[in-house]
């Protein structure tokens, strides 16, 4: 019934129900932040334990219940070069902020729950919370953790929005998806700054979309031209993907794309101003980029454009 409810009432494209015990990929996660790969990322080494086991995030968790939104629409050809004056934006960050979305439905699955069960305790979690959402996802039969370390569904490959409702209470869980991704490199093979440098395996310190999102700093010179005319994010990873080329367009209501998004041009960047630039990005993943950052960002995919033309 809980499932149902999240499906036909509140819309979202995929639920189901892991267990909240510990993940056995916490002990990679220490392996990853030991290393270093989570770059900048100070609060993955902070929040670590806590991500790793349901029950740190709500004490007596028993079930999560992991959901998903699509944003797939009309597949696109991965921006693996320059082309023209386009500045590019990733896909999901071309549509309001998912994150309001996709907590006000679970607060009201959350509030359903409730009314079946009153005593229940329950919280909600999206990405900008400490659990370890993907390894949750596959653990609750939504799909399969790739190679390029996205959640993969064989209906909808992995344009997925992902959040979470932790409850005390012990619910059925969900069968777990085998792994379909096969002897295909194609993600590994086509990112431009080989942040994938084995399966499973993202190094963020090279990956485009850390680099324009969270990097507080200047990048290194010998990045800039590997980021081609990615202003915010990267798809290519995803773009490749045969599971996403044929997977099915859901994208809706509210996560349609706002088209002015996809189609940025340099000359009408450069001339924002900073109000004009709250107000472009306004209500949707693009206010992550502070104006300081965007005019970075900007910098660069000017200068790789500039050299482009040049060629």
């Amino acid at each position: 019934m809980l499932k149902a409810y999240a499906l036909e009432v509140l819309g979202f494209d995929l639920a189901g129900i892991a267990a909240a015990t510990p993940l056995e990929s916490t002990t990679r996660l220490r392996e990853w932040v030991g290393h270093g790969f989570h770059a900048g990322m100070g609060y993955m080494a902070e929040t670590l334990e806590v991500r790793g086991d349901p029950s740190r995030f709500l004490p007596g968790a028993r079930s999560v219940v992991c959901v998903a939104m699509s944003y797939h629409d009309a597949p696109e050809e991965p921006e693996l070069a320059p082309r023209g004056d386009r500045v590019v934006v990733a896909r999901y960050a071309r549509r309001s902020d998912y994150h309001k979305v996709i907590k006000r439905r679970l607060v009201r699955l959350g509030r359903f729950l409730r009314t079946l069960v009153p005593a229940v305790t329950w919280r909600i979690g999206v990405d900008e919370h400490p659990l370890l959402e993907r390894d949750l996802a596959e653990r609750a039969g939504l799909g399969w953790i790739g190679k390029n370390t996205c959640l993969i569904n064989r209906r909808l490959g992995s344009e997925l929005l992902l959040g979470e409702l932790v409850t005390d209470l012990t619910l059925p869980p969900d069968p777990a998806e085998g792994d379909h991704c096969g002897s295909c490199t194609s993600c590994l093979d086509a990112c431009p700054t080989r942040a994938l440098p084995i399966p499973r395996l993202l190094d963020a310190r090279r990956c485009i979309s850390y680099l324009t999102i969270e990097h507080r700093s200047e990048l290194g010179e010998d990045l800039h031209r590997p980021v081609g005319a990615h202003l915010f994010g990267c798809d290519i990873c995803q773009a490749v993907c045969p599971w996403n080329v044929r997977a099915r367009c859901r994208a809706a209501d509210p996560l349609r794309p706002r088209p002015h998004l996809g189609a940025l041009r340099l000359d009408t960047l450069d001339r924002l101003e900073i109000a004009s630039w709250d107000s472009l990005v306004a209500g949707t993943p693009l206010r992550r980029l502070s104006f300081a950052r965007f005019r970075r960002n900007l910098g660069i995919v000017a200068d790789n454009l500039r050299q482009k033309d040049e060629a």
